[in-house]
């Protein structure tokens, strides 16, 4: 059996490779000409879905770790009506904006030193690049992964949060496809 972490892995690096594929063909449609899928971009979106789903995994865990979904209603709080243990809106706030004060800025970092690296921008050249299209991107992505954090962190039970990230990173990919050169 595979585990969670494996899966979503391996869910990740498909959709990540279907969106690159969605990507050129939007981009050779809207130019009206032949599609001929270049396989450099999807090897890197891939590559970086490989390195990045384990650790966005790993930070999921961890926020719900550190700020649980559901909370045990202490017995004086309790009603018969009420049950024991309840959603806790002030634990996804905590988590809403631990993750988009650290892990949205940590996972455009991410990106863009991966795809800078695979795509040969290497010291200095590297750190131009992630300088110049960090603010762009990092507000970009303002505009919807805190929309997804609140859905995720309110509606999406703690084990399927990955896989729903990774069916909205679906459509984002094919964005950063476009945007990065697909």
């Amino acid at each position: 059996m595979v585990s969670p972490l494996a899966a979503a892995t391996i869910q990740s690096t498909l959709l990540s490779i279907i969106s690159n594929v969605l990507a050129q063909t939007i981009k050779a449609y809207t130019k009206s000409v032949p599609l001929v899928v270049d396989f450099n971009p999807i090897i890197q979106f891939a590559i970086f879905s490989i390195i990045s789903t384990p650790l966005n995994f790993i930070w999921q865990k961890s926020l719900e770790s550190w700020f649980p979904s559901k909370v045990t209603v202490p017995k004086e709080k309790a009603t018969a009506s009420s049950a024991p243990v309840k959603f806790s809106k002030t634990n996804a706030l905590k988590k809403f904006m631990t993750d988009n004060a650290i892990g949205g800025p940590l996972n455009t970092l991410m990106f863009l030193a991966t795809m800078g690296y695979l795509r040969g921008r290497y010291g200095g050249a590297l750190v131009e690049y992630i300088k110049n299209e960090f603010m762009p991107m990092q507000v970009a992505g303002m505009k919807l992964w805190p929309a997804v954090s609140v859905l995720s962190f309110t509606l999406v039970p703690a084990e399927r949060r990955v896989v729903f990230g990774s069916l909205v990173a679906l459509g984002w990919n094919v964005y950063l496809g476009l945007v990065m050169g697909a």
